[in-house]
């Protein structure tokens, strides 16, 4: 599956798009959103950590090696 992805004004309530071949004989769908200037520029990768509260909080009482059935 192919997608397209880019911003663009309307001009006169209209908005125009011309599309790649292997496109224009196929049926599409179109979904269109308003765009949001910070949902546009990439997050940057950081990892969320726990509350420091929650340490010591959760035990382990299996045993992982174990089998299930016995």
């Amino acid at each position: 599956m192919e997608a397209l992805r880019f911003t663009a004004e309307p001009i006169n309530h209209r908005l125009v798009i011309d599309l790649p071949p292997g496109l224009e004989n196929q049926r599409l769908e179109v979904i269109v959103l308003a765009a949001n200037e910070q949902e546009s520029t990439p997050t940057s990768t950081t990892h969320r950590k726990p509350d420091a509260r929650l340490r010591g909080t959760v035990s382990m009482h299996d045993d992982l090696i174990e089998p299930a059935f016995t």
